[in-house]
């Protein structure tokens, strides 16, 4: 089974979002800190949620929890979750990306020719609580989700 990294976990993603990637067959995995990810090796990740909120029961910014990934694991697809609009969560994401190309952020609602870039370096998915809360989204999410992380 394939695992998905809880990079950044917040209350919400472990709640709301687990269910839906046990759906899609994966093993979340909650990352208890960044000095975590060494152990993570030999792991079958095929992808990252990062939470945007400002704190994390990690104790790393959402900056530095980028930052690690990018190292330790170049190239996995990353998803952030925020209680935020697109608009702002795209500023936000492109912050976290100091000194390196940012890639396109993909939404729920973004049209679906963009949804053609999910699942390499140059797209990131972005699903707000919002969206994750309603039950007549979980499809369309489900459907990013598996896109994503193939």
């Amino acid at each position: 089974m394939h695992s998905i990294l809880l990079a950044r976990p917040h209350p919400f993603i472990v709640a709301e979002m687990a269910p839906l990637l046990g759906d899609l067959g994966y093993a979340p995995i909650k990352l208890a800190s960044l000095a975590d990810m060494d152990s993570l090796a030999s792991t079958r990740l095929r992808g990252a949620i990062i939470s945007l909120a400002i704190s994390s029961s990690t104790g790393a910014t959402a900056a530095e929890t980028v930052d690690a990934m990018r190292r330790r694991f170049p190239g996995l697809p990353l998803v952030f979750a925020g209680m935020i609009g697109i608009d702002m969560a795209t500023q936000n994401i492109g912050r976290l990306f100091a000194g390196e190309t940012v890639p396109m952020v993909v939404g729920v609602d973004s049209p679906v020719g963009v949804h053609a870039a999910t699942g390499s370096r140059a797209a990131c998915l972005y699903i707000s609580k919002e969206q994750i809360a309603d039950a007549t989204r979980h499809a369309a999410i489900k459907a990013m989700l598996k896109a994503h992380f193939r």
